[in-house]
């Protein structure tokens, strides 16, 4: 075991020696390698040693360039070389792509066994099977076909190919069709219906029209048949649900029958989706028949939501009976145990409040840490040792890690790092978190806490990363540095390349206006999108950032999180009005978006955590009195 351990470290250390030597050789290597100057790369790599650690990466560019030309068994001899990388799973892909826009049906076979993820590389994969003789895969084409959203091209032979062979055919275009209503998608919906014919033709054009008006719904004309007449009423009402949930409920209770929506399946989805509206719209005039609908339906789903519903209102008598409708674990967990000790102690009964709260607080979570404030306790942190022995991980992936990482290369080392976990032992997993650990690497040491399962080693999910960047910049700001550690925890789970899909950049994700726009009102030159993933330039703006919203909200971090997660102008507008004052627990859990509810209530349990695990654990407060105290309004649910 020792040996082992330091063989590995061994190895490790010559390699990072090797970086020492040759990292701007690799770079400028890598460089001409990506840009196909193989003219380039040819003079860089005479000054690199055959064995460099990171020589598969030259190698896979110069594969890449060859294709489609590129003959299948390179690609495969190229897998077989480097069996502990990413690169050869990435190599097939490109090479699956070449060879089918070349129509070299048999060469894709050859790269890959089985399908591909991913819908546009499956659909490569099946075509391939298919054009190789195989008629048994026109059951998965079906399958790929019934999607409410639109596919790749990569689809479409195969889809005329199963139209020709009848697996699809007008009922699964009609079947498609309501699966695109559902979804919103009306230029899908436009291009299904042009493929139908006959009744079929005129239920498409109508579902067109109710997408457009639910309310047309009592305009169906006759001969387009029971059933599809059926399905367009259910969706019709599902969709003016969304679009006027109060006339929903009326066509629903007063019309559908005699309209002709029998069928018991499709009046729950659509009384389903009128409950489910009224239920989070609050909809004082649907509760009568929604309560009186919920005693007997509804799913777990929309009886939370009705609980969540007596929570907001601050209906206590009625909470209890909502929550024992809930499944066994809803009602055991932390959030519902706590509205119960709430609704106990509205209700005048001190010792059921406490009890519920004690089953509350053993729980390492928001509602968890509340509940132990309630109580007068200290938060329970269940912190687990990492327990791993004294060996050090022996995977030769990690070597590479710690290169791509010296050079620059975040995205290169994430997905080594990946890969590795992968393809590893739980055992592996924790060893490979700890040395993470030991290295500063902390956002490959998050990732590598979730693959092992390691939810109670805190050390692990919960590192003090970049401990003296955040101090510097809350220092400027008169701002508690574990609060932007924890927004940064949230945001990029320590990333300092993450990038959302809407455009948000870096450890503490920061779009690239704002991050401008706090350097202009700094005096300070706009960051490039490079610099605004360095993690020095990134820390400080969105520390910067967070401290003015703390300012704009007089010091509440309840309402600054909010508005860090959805723009301060929203929780602006849900503070327009005063008079109907709440409590700030409530006021949490009023929130209407799921994404800020739940961003404002993790951002508030990391922040104790990383004071608890790294500052000092004599003060640790989730909520202080003066957030308690604030009179929080509920314009936001008008």
């Amino acid at each position: 075991m020792v040996r082992s351990a330091v063989l590995a470290m061994g190895i490790l250390v010559a390699s990072l020696a090797c970086a020492d030597n040759s990292d701007s050789v690799f770079e400028e290597a890598l460089h001409a390698a990506r840009n196909d100057d193989w003219n380039g790369l040819a003079q860089a790599q005479k000054r690199l040693s055959d064995d460099h650690p990171l020589q598969a990466y030259l190698e896979f560019h110069r594969l890449r360039a060859a294709l489609p030309d590129l003959s299948p068994q390179r690609v495969v001899e190229y897998g077989e070389r480097y069996p502990d990388s990413p690169l050869p799973d990435d190599i097939r892909q490109h090479a699956l792509v070449a060879y089918a826009k070349e129509s070299r049906w048999r060469d894709v076979l050859k790269v890959y066994d089985r399908a591909p993820r991913g819908t546009e590389l499956r659909c490569y994969y099946l075509r391939a099977q298919w054009e190789n003789g195989d008629k048994g895969v026109l059951p998965q084409v079906r399958e790929l076909w019934l999607s409410g959203s639109s596919r790749p091209s990569s689809c479409d032979p195969l889809f005329e190919a199963a139209r020709d062979q009848g697996v699809i055919g007008e009922q699964e275009i009609w079947e498609r069709l309501l699966l695109a209503f559902d979804q919103g998608a009306t230029g899908l919906m436009s291009y299904l219906a042009d493929m139908q014919s006959g009744a079929d033709a005129t239920a498409g054009e109508w579902l067109g029209r109710l997408h457009r008006d639910p309310e047309r719904l009592r305009e169906l004309p006759e001969g387009i048949g029971d059933e599809r007449r059926e399905q367009l009423l259910s969706a019709a009402l599902r969709r003016l649900a969304y679009t006027d949930t109060v006339r929903a409920r009326e066509l629903f209770e007063q019309e559908s029958a005699n309209l002709g929506l029998k069928d018991p399946a499709l009046r729950e989805r659509a009384a389903e989706r009128i409950a489910w509206y009224s239920t989070i719209r609050g909809i004082e005039e649907n509760r009568q028949w929604l309560d009186g609908w919920l005693a007997n339906n509804g799913s777990a789903d929309t009886l939370d939501q009705r609980a969540r519903r007596s929570v907001i209102e601050q209906r206590w008598d009625e909470l209890p009976d909502w929550v024992a409708r809930l499944p066994a674990a809803a009602r055991d967990d932390s959030r519902w145990q706590y509205w119960l000790g709430r609704a106990a102690e509205e209700n005048g009964d001190d010792e059921a409040a406490r009890a519920h709260w004690g089953r509350a607080a053993g729980q390492r979570n928001f509602y968890g840490f509340l509940a132990a404030e309630r109580l007068g306790q200290a938060p329970v942190f269940s912190n687990a040792s990492p327990a791993t022995d004294d060996s050090a991980p022996t995977q030769p992936g990690l070597a590479r890690v710690a290169l791509l990482r010296e050079i620059d290369e975040p995205q290169l080392a994430w997905d080594e790092w990946n890969w590795m976990l992968w393809h590893s032992s739980e055992g592996q997993r924790r060893k490979l978190a700890q040395h993470a650990l030991q290295q500063g690497w902390y956002d490959l040491v998050v990732q590598a806490s979730i693959q092992a399962r390691a939810w109670n080693v805190l050390a692990w999910r919960f590192p003090a990363a970049h401990r003296d960047l955040f101090v510097n910049a809350a220092r400027r700001h008169d701002l508690d540095p574990w609060l932007s550690m924890a927004v940064a925890r949230r945001e990029s789970a320590f990333y300092p390349h993450a990038r959302s899909p809407v455009g948000a950049q870096g450890l503490m994700q920061l779009m690239p206006g704002t991050a401008r726009k706090v350097a202009r009102d700094a005096g300070q030159t706009p960051p490039d999108a490079r610099q605004v993933m360095d993690p020095d330039i990134n820390v400080a703006l969105g520390t910067r950032y967070l401290a003015e919203l703390l300012e704009r909200f007089n010091g509440n971090r309840v309402l600054a999180l909010a508005a860090y997660n959805a723009g301060p102008h929203r929780v602006d507008d849900w503070l327009a009005e005063e008079e109907d004052a709440v409590p700030a627990d409530v006021w949490i859990e009023s929130i209407p978006f799921y994404e800020t509810r739940e961003y404002v209530q993790a951002v508030l349990t990391y922040r104790v955590l990383f004071q608890g695990l790294h500052g000092n654990r004599e003060e640790l407060v989730l909520l202080r009195p003066d957030e308690r105290g604030t009179p929080y309004s509920l314009a936001m649910m008008d």
